[in-house]
């Protein structure tokens, strides 16, 4: 049975959607109270598009049943941009645009290329190096948290709760959670008093609707921006780079050739999306790829099957770092809630594996030591990638 939250879901995964892709493109799963598992490529995009009937809204008092947000099964603290619907969600997302367009991502790039090099730095002379946590968490972190406006001096306090190495309890999770919050509501009052050109000062001074942000709703924003960009962007330069160190035949290309990094870095994300997928809610009868759906129905959108869809990726289980259409995988997600953060999270995953491969062409992951992220149902990655640097 497809089950997202299953021990072995990251070993069966592709079997499992192949299956269902096989039968016809949208499955059932009896798994957290049953719900739709949809692994087509059209199907996939038609219902992200289509949030009036496909709803991401979460309402947590339980008011409306049927508002269960993006997860399977729902979020403890309940995401305020992503699950909630236009137009609303627009107003949100208008005060966060300014800080993701063209212009402000070029002039991240000497900022990246700091942090990348600074890592690689405090690598150097080690016989053995962690490419996720001395190399990929805290490129990310540094990144994410200055954008942010957090002191990045602390960025190790934020990872904790982020990305836990190894199994930890519910218990444990939630602590470091709530101390991450309590973080960041101090600092969006600090920024209320005095605000500043970052996005905090953005949430925390703008309206939606007429209205302020309430504490609770800049905490949960500033959430989704900080821990979620950690797993899922650490995840994709991890991944890459294991893939890397076992083929070597283009790294010189690919650390020498903007273009083909680019296209290299859209094929990952593509073959080995950090977000597995996201839930929506059936708000009024329907039918999706010839299946009938009820009010009610809770529908999970594969976002790594529908990436391996023959019909839309041809040969789609194999690497081609010159796809040309890898760049329309749906990684970031489609419609209202595709990802704001898709060209930040790029740059950072072409710059860090150019850069290691310019600097450290003979750098080999030891796959034995290799341990996978433990299941949190949604993202896939790693917890340690040892390698020696050569």
């Amino acid at each position: 049975m497809f089950d997202i939250h299953a021990p072995d879901h990251m070993q069966v995964w592709v079997a499992q959607t192949d299956e269902i892709r096989a039968r016809g493109g949208i499955g059932w799963s009896d798994a957290n109270d049953g719900y739709w598992v949809v692994v087509g490529y059209e199907d996939a995009v038609a219902a992200a598009k289509n949030w009036q009937v496909f709803s991401a809204r979460h309402d947590p008092t339980g008011g409306d049943p049927r508002a269960r947000g993006i997860s399977i099964p729902p979020y403890e603290f309940p995401l305020i941009l992503s699950e909630s619907d236009p137009p609303r969600q627009q107003k949100l997302r208008l005060l966060e645009i300014p800080f993701f367009q063209p212009s402000k991502i070029r002039d991240q790039i000497a900022v990246v290329q700091g942090h990348v090099d600074a890592c690689i730095d405090t690598m150097a002379g080690r016989e053995e190096v962690d490419l996720f946590r001395d190399y990929a968490m805290p490129l990310v972190s540094l990144t994410s948290m200055a954008l942010v406006g957090i002191d990045t001096a602390h960025w190790q306090d934020y990872t904790l709760a982020a990305h836990r190495g190894g199994p930890s309890s519910s218990l444990d999770i939630s602590q470091d959670t709530e101390r991450v919050h309590a973080m960041l509501l101090d600092m969006a009052r600090e920024r209320r008093a005095s605000p500043q050109g970052d996005i905090t000062s953005a949430l925390v001074t703008g309206e939606v609707m007429g209205e302020k942000l309430r504490d609770d709703e800049v905490v949960s924003m500033l959430s989704a921006l900080v821990l979620g960009g950690f797993d899922t962007t650490s995840s994709l330069i991890t991944s890459a780079l294991i893939w890397l160190s076992d083929n070597r035949e283009r790294h010189a290309d690919l650390a020498s050739d903007d273009a083909l990094a680019t296209s290299a870095v859209h094929e990952f994300l593509r073959m080995w999306p950090p977000s597995l997928g996201g839930a929506r809610n059936v708000v009024e009868d329907t039918v999706l790829g010839g299946q009938a759906m009820k009010d009610g129905d809770r529908v999970f959108l594969s976002w790594a099957a529908a990436n391996r869809d023959p019909d839309m990726f041809p040969d789609p289980h194999r690497v081609m770092l010159d796809r040309p259409n890898a760049k329309d995988s749906l990684t970031f997600g489609m419609g209202v809630h595709r990802c704001l953060g898709m060209d930040l999270a790029r740059l950072m995953a072409r710059l860090s594996i150019q850069t290691l491969l310019r600097r450290h062409p003979q750098f080999c992951v030891i796959r034995e030591k290799c341990v996978p992220y433990r299941s949190k149902g949604l993202v896939a990655g790693w917890s340690a990638v040892p390698a020696s640097l050569g």
